[in-house]
């Protein structure tokens, strides 16, 4: 039926379905799908973490299993340090969806020290970016395959570098837009000159 009390699913229109929090249901320390990720993510070193449940059904149903979501909630330490534990060398591929909510997320995680926190206790984590024109891990999934989206994450980049990489992207724009405003002068001006 519609509703349901135990944390989603359910026939409904909406994408997640967000259960209210209680003494023994708190979505920050649980992780989606962990009991089927668990074996995978063991056997490929590495578990890949998604923002809801939706995009982990459908990379698991295209048989990308090494997959845990979080429930409608912010990332936090606590499913970071639990999808990290699934990893024997603790390695953590965040593939959040390609909007700013998603790289917001992770600029929060870092400005929190929570990614910071997870690195001196061993843990390694990455940002895998979406093939172009995906909003989020279903989406590139369904659109491209399991190759292709396997092919992202395995291009996933420290978190660090996505960081440094996003700082830089408002000054790389309006580099560009300089030089293409400014190129025919300058192109003009050198070979007028010379």
């Amino acid at each position: 039926g519609e509703g349901g009390g135990g944390g989603g699913g359910g026939r409904v229109a909406a994408k997640y379905l967000n259960s209210r929090e209680s003494d023994v249901f708190k979505k920050s320390e649980l992780l989606y799908a962990l009991p089927v990720a668990r074996s995978a993510a063991r056997r490929a070193d590495a578990v890949v973490l998604v923002e809801g449940y939706m995009d982990a059904i459908a990379l698991h149903a295209a048989g990308v299993e090494n997959v845990v979501a979080c429930l409608g909630t912010a990332i936090s330490e606590a499913q970071l340090e639990m999808a990290a534990r699934l990893s024997p060398s603790r390695v953590v591929l965040l593939s959040l969806d390609a909007d700013e909510a998603g790289r917001a997320a992770v600029r929060r995680l870092a400005q929190r020290g929570t990614l910071q926190r997870l690195d001196a206790r061993g843990a390694t984590t990455r940002v895998a970016s979406l093939p172009a024109g995906c909003k989020d891990p279903d989406e590139a999934v369904r659109a491209y395959g399991r190759a292709a989206y396997e092919a992202s994450l395995s291009c996933a980049e420290d978190w660090l570098l996505f960081l440094g990489r996003e700082a830089m992207r408002p000054y790389q724009a309006a580099l560009a837009a300089s030089r293409a405003a400014g190129g025919a002068e300058a192109g003009g001006a050198e070979a007028g000159g010379a």
